[in-house]
């Protein structure tokens, strides 16, 4: 593996002897790699960097993997995710899957199989997954968009519920495609709209909404791609494959 090409790697675990350990080996083989202890410095370091890989331990003093897992998810969306444990906890490895980790490795470490994970990291990273966001303030909603694109080999899904994070997430990262609301607890969706495609030019967004009198606006704005409330996930998918064939996948 080339590793002026490699991935951006952070390690979070509390134990030095592991960071220490990993932070060695890994740095053969990837880009950039940073280690820190404890679920503070994971999420100000995720601030700070766009890791590919973050390898995060089950078991953390302030906090537990699980829910710094999906801490970090806010902050790294396209990050995969590898959990790592030194105990039998398959109650929180089932929880930690259900919330889309690309693995899990036990300690002590198997140097082949960490490598691997890493190599086919690389390797999915050349598929065609669609990089999707959604905005809604009901979560409801967010959990719909979540369930219908929950394959993780063909989709990678923010769902976010505030205008502010989508411009925080937009700004690090590049979507394929945005499922925006028009109505938003704390900006209008179509100032927001208005703010993404500026940030982003080539962001194609398709806004939604439950209210057929703001149909108006989108007309006088000349947006053109919109969804209505009650979905018909056949207009959903028939979006998805129109922005697929965009681009080639």
């Amino acid at each position: 593996m080339d590793d002026k090409a490699g991935a951006r790697i952070l390690i979070v675990d509390d134990e030095k002897v592991v960071r220490d350990f990993l932070l060695r080996f890994l740095s053969k083989y990837a880009k950039e790699v940073a280690a820190v202890e404890n679920a503070s410095q994971a999420l100000a370091s995720a601030k700070q960097s766009s890791f590919d890989i973050v390898f995060l331990d089950i078991r953390l003093p302030e906090k537990d993997g699980i829910e710094l897992l999906g801490e970090l998810k806010q902050a790294l969306p396209h990050a995969r995710y590898i959990m790592m444990t030194g105990y039998a906890v398959d109650d929180l490895l089932e929880k930690a899957k259900q919330q889309g980790i690309y693995a899990s490795i036990r300690k002590p470490f198997d140097i082949d199989q960490v490598l691997g994970l890493i190599q086919n990291s690389r390797e999915t990273d050349k598929k065609n997954i669609l990089s999707l966001l959604v905005v809604d303030d009901d979560k409801s909603v967010l959990d719909f968009f979540k369930r219908l694109f929950g394959d993780a080999g063909k989709y990678r899904v923010l769902a976010l519920e505030k205008g502010s994070d989508a411009l925080d997430a937009i700004a690090r990262q590049d979507f394929d495609l945005a499922f925006l609301d028009v109505v938003l607890q704390d900006m209008s969706g179509v100032q927001l709209y208005l703010k993404m495609i500026e940030t982003k030019p080539n962001l194609d967004v398709i806004l939604i909404t439950g209210y057929t009198d703001r149909m108006r606006v989108m007309e006088e704005l000349n947006i053109k791609n919109c969804l209505t409330k009650p979905f018909e996930i056949d207009k959903i998918m028939a979006e998805i494959e129109r922005v697929k064939r965009a681009k080639g996948i």
